[in-house]
C-alpha cells in the first residue's frame, strides 16, 4: 500500500539553516510555509475594562503634568498658537472683503434674482458654500504658514498645533453647514424652507453646539497628545466622548420643533397618513439613538474592546449622518421640481438610484468611522465573520431597494404615470387604451419579483448561507408546479400571447367566449371585465377564445330613419350632410369624430316610406355621444325643412265590425 505523503508546515520567518536541517532529517517530506493567523484580540469583560479604566485614572494627572512640562515654550507656545489662529482669521476676513469689493457676484449672475425655486436656491447656496469652503482652506493655510513662522520647530508643538487647528476647523465647518441650510438673513439662498424666526433659532443653537464641540475637540487633542492610548487616559476620553454625544443630542432635541414644522406644515397633518405624521414628529429620537449607539461604540473602542479606530470622537459620525440625510433630502426635493419631472423617467429613476447610493456610501463611511471595514476580507470565524456579513447584506438590501424604486419610477414615467382612464362617453363601452399601461403592471410585478429574489439570495449568500440547495429546491418546486398545474401554465402562456399580439388593453371593451365588458385589470393568469350593466367577469386567458375588440382604432356607427313616400330624397341627403358639417364644428366633439355624418341615401323601401341610411366614424367609446348629437342635429334640420318622419296610420274600413283582424292600415 502506498504511504501517505508527509507535509511539514514551517513558520514564514524560519531561517535557511532550520529549513536545510529539516530537509536533511525528512528528505521525503514536502515543506510549506504559511502565514500565521492574525492574533485574536483578548476577550475583555466590560465590567473589568471599566474598573481598570477607573483604577488607572488616578495617574492621568501626572501624565498631563509631564506633558505640560515637556511642551516647548509652555504657555507662551499656546499663546503664539492662538495668535497664529487670530492672524489667519484676519487674513481670511481681509481676502473675503477684497473679493466682495472687486469680484462682486450678485445673485443675478448665476440665477434670476426673482426665482425662488429650489433649483435657484440650491445654485445660490452652493455658490456660497463653495466660497465658505475656500475661506476655511485659506484660513488653514494661513494658520500653518504663520504658525511655522512664529513657533519653535518642535515636533511636539507641531502635533498639538495641528490638533487645535483641526478642532477649530471642525467647529467652523459645522457652523458653515448650518448657516448654508438656514441662511436667516438670506432667504433667496436658504436650502431648507424654514421661516425667518426658525432659521435664526436653528443657526443660534447650531453655533452654540459648534463652540462646545470646539472645546471638546481641543480637550480630546490634548488628552491624546499627553497620554495617547494609555489606560490612565481612558476615563478622560470617555468623559469627553459622553459630553460630545450629549451636545449632539441637545442640538437635535432643541431644533425638533422647527424641523417638525418643516416636515409637517400646520394644517397638513390630517392630510397625511397617521404613521408618517408620527414619524415626522419623532424624527429627533432616531438621531438621539444613533448618538447613543455611536457613543457606546466609541467607549468600547476606548476600552480596547473594538480596536483603536473606534476611539475617534463622536463629531465626525454625527456630521456624516447629517450630511447624508441632507443629501438624500436634497435629491428628493430636487427630483420633485417641475423642470426635473418634465425630463422623463430616466432622470427621475437615476435620482432615486442616487439616493440609494448615498445611503450605501454613507453606511460604509459610518462603519469605517466605528472601526468596522465592511469591505475587508473575513478571515475570522464566529461573530467576527457574521458582523461584516450582516453589513454586506444590509448594503445589498439597500441597493436592491434603490433599484426597485428606480425601476418603478422609470416604468411609471414611461407609462405616463397615473393618467386619466380611457373616456368611454359615459356609456360603459370602454375607449382605446394604452398598450404600455396595459403591460406596465405585469412588468412591475416581474421586476419586483426579480429584484426581490436576487436581493434575498445575495443577502443570504453575504451572511454565509449556502444558497445552492435553495436554488435547487426552487427548481424542483417549479417543475412540480408545472406538472401539477397544467391549466395554470396554459392560462399564463395564453395571456403572454394575447399581450404580445396586442389583442386588448386596459380600458377597452372586448367580447370573448367567456364574457364581455371593459378590461379593468390584467394579471398573469386572468383578465377582469366590467360589463356595461355593472357585473364583473373574471376570465382565465385560456377560456377567452376569439376576442372581439370594440375599442381599437375607430368605430363606424350606422343608423337609419324613415320619411314619407312623397319626400325629396335628394333634399334629405343634403340636410344630413349639412347636419354632419355642424357636428364637425361642434367643440364638444373635437378629437372624437374621425369622419363626419353622411347620408347613404335611400337604402330600403318599407310600405309607403323610404328608409334613409346614415353613418359616421368616431373614436372608440365616443360613438354614442356622437350619435346623440347627430339625432339632435337631424331633428332640427328636418323640422326646419318641414319634413316629418314617417309614422304608420291605422284606420277601420266602413262596415268593419271591429273584430280581430278587421283593422287595416290605410297608409
Amino acid at each position: 500500500m502506498a504511504s501517505e505523503p508527509v507535509i511539514l508546515t514551517l513558520p514564514p520567518d524560519a531561517s535557511e539553516d532550520v529549513i536545510e536541517r529539516v530537509k536533511a532529517a525528512f528528505p521525503e517530506a514536502t515543506l510549506s510555509t504559511e502565514a500565521a493567523p492574525p492574533p485574536m484580540p483578548p476577550h475583555i469583560e466590560l465590567e473589568a475594562a471599566l474598573a481598570n479604566a477607573a483604577g488607572a485614572a488616578g495617574g492621568f494627572g501626572s501624565l498631563l503634568s509631564d506633558w505640560w512640562a515637556g511642551l516647548p515654550g509652555g504657555a507662551l507656545s499656546l499663546f503664539l498658537i492662538a495668535v497664529a489662529l487670530l492672524a489667519a482669521y484676519g487674513v481670511e476676513r481681509g481676502v473675503r472683503l477684497l473679493a466682495a469689493r472687486f469680484l462682486p457676484l450678485g445673485n443675478g449672475i448665476l440665477s434670476d434674482e426673482n426665482d425662488t425655486s429650489f433649483s435657484a436656491r440650491l445654485l445660490r447656496g452652493g455658490r456660497w458654500a463653495v466660497g465658505r469652503i475656500l475661506s476655511l482652506v485659506l484660513f488653514a493655510a494661513a494658520a500653518r504658514v504663520i504658525g511655522r513662522s512664529i513657533l519653535p520647530a518642535e515636533e511636539a508643538l507641531r502635533d498639538i498645533g495641528l490638533g487645535i487647528l483641526g478642532a477649530v476647523l471642525f467647529g467652523r465647518g459645522l457652523i458653515a453647514l448650518v448657516e448654508v441650510l438656514t441662511a436667516p438673513r438670506h432667504p433667496e439662498r436658504r436650502l431648507m424652507s424654514f421661516s425667518d424666526a426658525d432659521a435664526e433659532f436653528v443657526l443660534r443653537i447650531g453655533t452654540i453646539i459648534a463652540m462646545v464641540n470646539i472645546v471638546l475637540n481641543l480637550l480630546h487633542a490634548v488628552i491624546l497628545d499627553a497620554a495617547g492610548t494609555a489606560d490612565q487616559a481612558q476615563l478622560a476620553l470617555i468623559l469627553v466622548t459622553l459630553a460630545g454625544g450629549a451636545a449632539g443630542a441637545v442640538f437635535f432635541v432643541a431644533i425638533r420643533e422647527p424641523v417638525i414644522r418643516l416636515m409637517v406644515p400646520p394644517g397638513e397633518g390630517s392630510e397625511r397618513s397617521g404613521w408618517l405624521t408620527l414619524i415626522a414628529r419623532r424624527w429627533h429620537w432616531a438621531f438621539v439613538a444613533l448618538i447613543v449607539l455611536d457613543g457606546a461604540l466609541k467607549i468600547l473602542g476606548i476600552l480596547g474592546m473594538l480596536g483603536a479606530d473606534a476611539r475617534a470622537g463622536a463629531g465626525p459620525v454625527i456630521l456624516l449622518v447629517m450630511m447624508s440625510a441632507l443629501c438624500v433630502a436634497a435629491i428628493a426635493v430636487f427630483r420633485r421640481q417641475p423642470e426635473i419631472e418634465s425630463r422623463g423617467g430616466l432622470w427621475l429613476g437615476g435620482l432615486v438610484l442616487a439616493e440609494g447610493f448615498v445611503i450605501v456610501i454613507a453606511s460604509i463611511l459610518l462603519l469605517k468611522a466605528w472601526g468596522i471595514d465592511p469591505l475587508a476580507p473575513r478571515n475570522e470565524g464566529g461573530l467576527a465573520a457574521l458582523v461584516p456579513g450582516l453589513v454586506e447584506a444590509g448594503m445589498i438590501v439597500a441597493i436592491g431597494t434603490a433599484l426597485w424604486r428606480a425601476t418603478t419610477t422609470l416604468i411609471s414615467r414611461r407609462s405616463g404615470g397615473d393618467g386619466d382612464e380611457p373616456d368611454d362617453g359615459g356609456d360603459g363601452m370602454g375607449g382605446e387604451g394604452s398598450r404600455l399601461e396595459t403591460v406596465v403592471p405585469i412588468l412591475r410585478g416581474f421586476a419586483l419579483t426579480l429584484i426581490a429574489v436576487t436581493t434575498a439570495m445575495s443577502a443570504l449568500a453575504a451572511i454565509g448561507m449556502n444558497i445552492g440547495p435553495l436554488i435547487a429546491s426552487a427548481g424542483v418546486v417549479g417543475l412540480a408546479v408545472g406538472f401539477g398545474a397544467q391549466k395554470l401554465v396554459s392560462d399564463v402562456i395564453s395571456g403572454l400571447f394575447y399581450l404580445y399580439e396586442d389583442a386588448f388593453r386596459l380600458g377597452e371593451y372586448i367580447v370573448t367566449e367567456g364574457g364581455k365588458g371593459t378590461v379593468e385589470r390584467i394579471s398573469i393568469r386572468s383578465a377582469r371585465l366590467r360589463h356595461h350593466n355593472g357585473p364583473i367577469y373574471t376570465i382565465p386567458f385560456s377560456a377567452m377564445g376569439t376576442i372581439q375588440n370594440h375599442s381599437r382604432d375607430f368605430v363606424v356607427m350606422k343608423f337609419s330613419f324613415q320619411v314619407p313616400e312623397d319626400t325629396d330624397v335628394e333634399m334629405v341627403r343634403k340636410l344630413v350632410k349639412k347636419a354632419g358639417a355642424e357636428l364637425a364644428n361642434d367643440p364638444e366633439l373635437e378629437g372624437k369624430l374621425i369622419s363626419p355624418l353622411k347620408s347613404q341615401g335611400a337604402v330600403g323601401i318599407q310600405g309607403r316610406s323610404f328608409e334613409i341610411g346614415c353613418k359616421f366614424t368616431a373614436r372608440p367609446g365616443q360613438q354614442f355621444l356622437v350619435r346623440r348629437k347627430a339625432y339632435v342635429a337631424l331633428q332640427k334640420a328636418l323640422q326646419a325643412a318641414g319634413i316629418e318622419l314617417f309614422a304608420p296610420v291605422f284606420t277601420l274600413a266602413p262596415g268593419d265590425g271591429g273584430g280581430p283582424g278587421g283593422a287595416a292600415p290605410s297608409s
